[in-house]
């Protein structure tokens, strides 16, 4: 029996891609909020930079919406 062969699988889009370097406002489950500049967006994580200047790892498990803003520097 001859094995058909699949195309590669694609990971389904969570749009990180659109809004990364964008300024964004994170909204969690539990209400809290985090704003700042989206640095990078991985398969389970955001990685903000806040306006302090320091880094916070979002786990997107914990995601409950995701507000994006006009690009930096514009």
């Amino acid at each position: 029996m001859r094995r058909h062969q699949d195309a590669p699988r694609q990971a389904p889009s969570d749009f990180s891609d659109e809004y990364a370097g964008r300024r964004v406002r994170i909204s969690m489950h539990d209400g809290s909020l985090i704003e700042g500049l989206l640095l990078e967006a991985r398969r389970y994580w955001f990685k903000v930079k806040d306006s302090n200047g320091g880094v916070v790892y979002v786990n997107k498990g914990f995601v409950k919406t995701v507000e994006v803003f006009e690009k930096e520097g514009r």
